[in-house]
């Protein structure tokens, strides 16, 4: 005590001092980082949402008996659905709030691809860059929040289609979030088929962002 009184500290209390500073910035920096954090949830909140519909370029389909060009004609009815029975592919359901559905930069990205690797012969469902791929999409919008599904399997076999969901900011093409999803197919014909999957992921995935 009389060490202290002449401005003497003892070990104990150099070590006591210095971990109450670094605790007192372990705390401020936690605090700049909720802050930032709940300012960047808000900025998001504040932006349109466009969902571009389903990229099938990267997609293998397995256990099909259908030829190339009758995937790419159901290819494009699938996301004509998207714009056509808007009230069924309700994605409003799995953002909670509104969204734009704008699918013209995928239906042009989806019919220029040849598909020559599209029908493969086994079950396995390679990872896919979905960074790299939604850099290179040329969208309209320039600000904003981006939805793709990017088609990776198509297995009739299971009856499943998996997708990489990817929700990202259109300016910097960030992304914001990714879920890999997989829907049960059903329908009759080709095209209702395989959009059941998009009908049955929006159904399982009420209120995906808050």
């Amino acid at each position: 005590w009389v060490l202290r009184q002449q401005g003497c500290l003892t070990l104990c209390d150099i070590i006591h001092l210095k971990s109450s500073r670094l605790m007192r910035k372990v705390i401020m920096i936690l605090i700049c980082a909720f802050v930032m954090g709940y300012i960047n949830a808000q900025e998001t909140e504040k932006k349109e949402y466009y969902v571009y519909g389903v990229d099938f370029t990267h997609a293998k389909a397995y256990g099909v008996t259908e030829t190339v060009h009758d995937f790419l004609k159901a290819f494009y009815g699938i996301n004509m659905l998207l714009v056509t029975e808007p009230d069924k592919y309700d994605f409003s359901r799995m953002f909670n709030r509104k969204v734009n559905v704008n699918i013209e930069p995928l239906l042009k990205i989806n019919q220029e691809c040849d598909y020559s690797e599209l029908i493969v012969l086994h079950s396995q469902c390679e990872p896919l860059d979905y960074k790299e791929i939604i850099k290179m999409y040329e969208l309209p919008e320039k600000q904003g929040i981006g939805v793709v599904f990017i088609a990776k399997q198509l297995n009739k076999v299971q009856g499943v289609a998996l997708y990489d969901l990817v929700v990202f900011d259109i300016a910097s093409r960030e992304v914001i979030m990714h879920k890999m999803v997989a829907g049960e197919a059903r329908g009759f014909g080709l095209r209702n088929y395989w959009a059941g999957s998009i009908y049955d992921i929006i159904k399982a995935n009420k209120k995906l962002m808050r």
